[in-house]
Order: structure tokens, then C-alpha cells, then sequence
């Protein structure tokens, strides 16, 4: 955030990410323009991607989790799925690749709760490769030893805020905006076969 001041002086935030995931944040230079971006995502209309390495193949290949969240009581640090209470949480996925036993996966955020594709995921039987708190209890079925290295080795959870669409609230264009990945992400990628979906494939995907 210092570094975004030095250069906007006054700017602020209009949304975060969870520590250690790398990609994407979006802030404003004036507050006019961050109450109405964050009205716009409230009526669900910026649209936020993210790519992600998760244990496990997602069934189908195309899907929305819709779990309630909510903190859970006996550590404030964590969320837990709630079956009767907690918050609305929407979260559309798409598996985009696999390379056994990881894959590639879309997911694209129609609420924002805290830690939400890292739970719903996890929940699902899918958790996220390296999540020091939802991610899975051990990693087994590698047949190739370079790829379980890497997936081991990776000590923040597998999430990058791949990409923002939104209309700006001035001039009403549509904004696209991309973040590469980060190269602890990318030799990821490389080490478990999942790397040329980078290219074109990647940029076509578009979750329901």
C-alpha cells in the first residue's frame, strides 16, 4: 500500500487479497470512484478470476460451489462451511487441465468472502496446493518425482488473481486487466506439466 501512495497519493483499496496470494488488487485514486466500484461489485458486475493448483480432480469440469462461511469460533483466523447459518459464499470453477494428481483450475469469485476459494475448494475435496491452513494432509499419488518435489516444495497456497474485469465508473469503458503469473507459480506449472496452459488455453478460459 506504501508503494501504491508513492505513487497516488490518497489512493485506497477497493479490495484485498489473502496473504501470501499473489496477482491482482485494485485500488482508487479518489473515493468517489472507490464507493463506486465497490457498489458495482456488489451488484456482482466487476468480475474477478483467479488461477489455481489444487489436489485432486474437480468433477464435473465445469461448476458452482455455493457454501455458507462464516469464522470459525475456536480459532478467528480460519473460516469453516457452516450448514445452517454463516454467509451466502459463491464461487464458479472450471478445471482446465490435469496433470495426475493435480490440476489446473479457474475459479471465478461471485461473492468475496475472506478465504472463500481456499475453503470452498478445500470443502470440495479439492484443497489448494501449499495452503498452510486449508490445504491437504499429505500428497500422494505423484508418478513423477520432479513434480511431487515442486508441489512440496511450494510453501504458500497455489492462488493468483489472474485477472479483473470491470466497467470504469467515469468513462463507462470496459476494463481488462491481467496480472502474469509470478515465477514461483510459473516453475509450478513447469515441474507438474501443467506449464503451455499459460498460452492461448488459459486466456480462453472464462468460467460459467
Amino acid at each position: 500500500m506504501n508503494a501504491i501512495i508513492a505513487h497516488a497519493p490518497g489512493a485506497r483499496l477497493i479490495h484485498r487479497l489473502d496473504k501470501q496470494t499473489s496477482g491482482l488488487v485494485l485500488a482508487a485514486k479518489v473515493r468517489t470512484v472507490q464507493t463506486a466500484v465497490q457498489h458495482a461489485m456488489g451488484r456482482h458486475a466487476v468480475s474477478k478470476e483467479y488461477l489455481t493448483v489444487v489436489f485432486g480432480k474437480p468433477s464435473p469440469a465445469r461448476g458452482t460451489i455455493d457454501l455458507a462461511l462464516d469464522r470459525d469460533p475456536w480459532d478467528r483466523r480460519r473460516v469453516i462451511v457452516r450448514d445452517r447459518g454463516g454467509v451466502p459464499s459463491v464461487t464458479k470453477y472450471e478445471r482446465l487441465r490435469v496433470a495426475r494428481p493435480l490440476s489446473l483450475v479457474c475459479c471465478r469469485l461471485i461473492t468475496g468472502r475472506m478465504h472463500q476459494i481456499r475453503v470452498h475448494l478445500s470443502a470440495r475435496g479439492w484443497p489448494i496446493v501449499g495452503d498452510p491452513t486449508y490445504g491437504p494432509s499429505r500428497l500422494t499419488g505423484f508418478a513423477d518425482a520432479r513434480a511431487e518435489q515442486a508441489a512440496r516444495a511450494f510453501t504458500r497456497q497455489a492462488l493468483h488473481a489472474w485477472r479483473l474485469r470491470l466497467e470504469h465508473p467515469v468513462t463507462g469503458a470496459t476494463l481488462s486487466l491481467e496480472a502474469a503469473l509470478p515465477a514461483d507459480l510459473a516453475a509450478l506449472l513447469d515441474a507438474t506439466g501443467l506449464a503451455h496452459l499459460r498460452g492461448r488455453e488459459a486466456a480462453s478460459a472464462d468460467p460459467p
